[in-house]
């Protein structure tokens, strides 16, 4: 039987991360955002990740559009 890693095993090289947008985005049943992830290695380091998130949302409570750059190392 394989054990699922947690919090408490040692480090390993797979992570998992959240993406903050500027605004809150208030999302209802059957609304859509519309966007793209791009993912790429840096130029500097190619360890290190460069990510791009674009995305467009209209709701019927907000609505909000931007592009957002990270640098995960």
């Amino acid at each position: 039987m394989r054990r699922r890693p947690g919090p408490g095993e040692r480090y390993t090289h797979w992570k998992q991360t959240v993406f903050y947008t500027k605004d809150t985005l208030t999302v209802k049943e059957g609304e859509t955002i519309h966007g793209q992830l791009s993912c790429k290695p840096n130029d500097q380091n190619p360890r290190d990740l460069d990510i791009t998130i674009q995305y467009r949302f209209q709701g019927e409570v907000c609505e909000s559009q931007d592009t957002l750059h990270y640098h995960m190392c």
